[in-house]
């Protein structure tokens, strides 16, 4: 018995030993978790005088594990990669928005403001040159920031891709690992180290995509994303699929096993693929379609009151900036997948309402089509859900500055996404080729009567937008009575100095106190006149600086929602970062804390497992001397 007790001691101590040894090897290992020798005492044997110890044996090898402390760094990971990669990503996209100089602020204004000197000298060729070379320079601006967020654009839909390969790889081990676990169990031992890499690829796999674990009987995990969808299944992984072409809102979304079976992004609570996944959807989309609301807006009124005007030579206007094609609005128009109507069978579309304000009505957003029934469904603004019906006769609907056709060609179960702002930017260009197509001569001009006896002067003369031939309203005289002015004997209007008097032809303002009976007449000018120094189409572009525009901004500040928006989401995400990372740092300092190696501690362990091994050792020396001495006393 004295000899078992000194072999089980000097074989536990021994296995402590190596599991300190192992514990070192690994205190650098990425996932390890601490291991120690549970040792208990063998059962005593009952003599005479009472019961004698028979040593001490391995109970089993432990491994430092607090399911919580773990959970809780899984899930504050996962929140911090989310945020940090969100904030990475806006860091790169308020990069291609400087500002000074090479901002688009600058390059709109420069633009807006060449029409001013060339209202001072309509004829100046030069003049007209800078107002060319401006528009050159914000179009091809516009160009440039529609390009790097393309690029921008694709390298995140690459690592969202990237992103479910990986997810896909780590399930797949995960599920691999649960096989190998359950078979340790079935044999009896603890797979500890089996145990630390399966966890180790569940971290992983949390700094990708949020999971929720359950521990079945057998020791396997299940692997749930999602809310409920169980991603590992015993030693069965499912595969997560990404798809633009699903979501009826154009969105990227992830699917279970297949494309249809989307999971709801609200329920995708962490992991790089979060971040990406509302930066690929929310962030750049935002932006896209604040980019080219501002492009589309400024082309428009521009293009409207361009068209009002005659050139150097007489001519009527043409289209400042290049039109948008015909090709651009259908490709405006995507029919969602797994929907009933195919798309052939589609007459849906979308282009500009001729309205005079409708530049002024754009809402940076995409919009969705849902038929309900034939010819009947509903219109919705994505942005912020604002929806309208329609119903049979109904084909057009008029929205936002936008008019929606076709409405009566989809059967019910159909879905259309419309997405009239996305490419606006990349296509803007300026239409005009010589600075003597500047269409700044206004087509009607002005004349005081001889008699008039007040103070007010002409300050702008020009056809405003949007009004089309036959105008009622010229020849017109203005005349000025009490209580204000009438056109051509109509009604009385009030009079106010600075604001334009409108009529059908014409927009005619007055500066200063006009007299009772002083009347203005408004014509066309003869033949004969020289029309070229008559800049008063150029007045009504210049004024274009000061309309109110993007969402209560003037054109010239038109810029600022696309800033705001992006310096916004910035602000946020780097609030979210700092805080989830200092979440995350405590968290896992916290499971290191209970799980992790200490070298300190070890050494100390090194050293007494060492000591009760080399007293194992002397006491069956002794044991040995003892037993070497009864057998040579027996032998004399």
């Amino acid at each position: 018995m004295s000899f078992n007790i000194g072999v089980t001691s000097l074989l536990s101590n021994q296995a402590a030993l190596q599991v300190v040894g192992h514990n070192i090897a690994n205190a650098n290992t990425p996932g390890f978790s601490r291991q120690t020798v549970s040792l208990q005492q063998v059962p005593g044997q009952q003599f005479g005088i009472g019961y004698f110890g028979r040593g001490v044996q391995v109970a089993g090898v432990e491994r430092a594990f607090n399911q919580f402390l773990t959970r809780e760094a899984n899930i504050t990971a996962a929140a911090s990669e989310a945020s940090k990669l969100r904030y990475q990503r806006l860091q790169a996209l308020e990069a291609l928005f400087p500002m000074g100089a090479a901002g688009l602020g600058q390059q709109l204004n420069g633009f807006l403001n060449s029409w001013a000197d060339a209202l001072a000298s309509p004829t100046n060729q030069t003049a007209r040159a800078v107002v060319l070379t401006g528009a050159d320079d914000l179009a091809r601006r516009l160009n440039g920031s529609a390009e790097q967020l393309e690029q921008l654009r694709t390298t995140t839909r690459a690592q969202l891709d990237a992103s479910l390969a990986q997810i896909n790889q780590l399930s797949a081990g995960v599920a691999q690992m649960n096989q190998r676990i359950v078979d340790g169990f079935a044999a009896g031992v603890p797979p500890n180290d089996l145990l630390d890499q399966r966890d180790r690829l569940l971290a992983d796999l949390n700094r990708i995509i949020q999971v929720h674990t359950l521990e079945a009987d057998d020791r396997s995990m299940t692997v749930f994303v999602g809310g409920s969808m169980p991603l590992v299944l015993g030693s069965r992984a499912t595969a997560l699929v990404g798809s633009e072409s699903i979501s009826p809102d154009g969105r990227y979304t992830v699917g279970f096993g297949n494309a249809a079976t989307v999971l709801n992004d609200d329920l995708i609570g962490g992991g790089t693929l979060r971040g990406a996944l509302t930066f690929f959807n929310d962030d750049v989309a935002g932006v896209s379609n604040q980019l080219g609301r501002l492009a589309l807006a400024t082309l428009e009124l521009t293009n409207r009151q361009h068209r009002q005007g005659l050139d150097l030579n007489g001519q009527e206007g043409q289209d400042f900036f290049r039109p948008l094609a015909a090709s651009y609005w259908t490709q405006a128009v995507v029919p969602v997948v797994n929907t009933v109507t195919p798309p052939t069978a589609l007459n849906v579309s979308v282009g500009m309402d001729p309205a005079a304000d409708a530049p002024t009505q754009f809402r940076a957003s995409d919009y969705r089509v849902t038929f309900t029934g034939a010819g009947a469904g509903n219109l919705t603004r994505i942005s912020d859900g604002f929806s309208v019906s329609f119903a049979a006769p109904t084909t057009d609907l008029t929205l936002d500055g936008l008019r929606f056709g076709g409405l009566a060609s989809g059967a019910a179960g159909t879905e259309v996404l419309l997405r009239p702002f996305r490419g606006v930017a990349a296509a803007m260009a300026v239409n005009l080729s010589a600075p003597s197509q500047l269409a700044l001569s206004s087509p009607v001009v002005v004349a005081a009567a001889a008699g008039n006896s007040g103070n007010a002067q002409v300050e702008a003369l020009y056809r405003p937008t949007g009004q089309m031939p036959p105008f009622a309203d010229v020849p017109a005289t203005i005349t000025f009575v009490a209580g204000g002015y009438t056109i051509n004997g109509g009604p009385t209007q009030a009079f106010v100095s600075g604001q334009a008097i409108v009529g059908s032809g014409f927009s005619l303002t007055l500066r200063g106190a006009p007299a009772v009976g002083d009347t203005f007449n408004v014509r066309e000018p003869l033949p004969t006149e020289n029309l070229r120094q008559n800049a008063g189409n150029g007045q009504a572009l210049l004024a274009l600086r000061d309309l109110a525009t993007i969402d209560g901004f003037m054109l010239s500040d038109g810029y600022i929602p696309v800033f705001s928006a992006v310096a916004a989401g910035l602000q946020r995400a780097q609030t979210d970062s700092e805080f989830h990372t200092r979440l995350a740092l405590n968290a896992e300092s916290a499971r290191a804390n209970q799980a992790g190696v200490n070298l300190d501690e070890e050494a100390a362990r090194l050293l007494q497992f060492q000591q009760a091994y080399q007293a194992s050792a002397r006491y069956l020396q002794s044991m040995q001397s003892i037993f070497d001495t009864l057998l040579a006393s027996f032998g004399r």
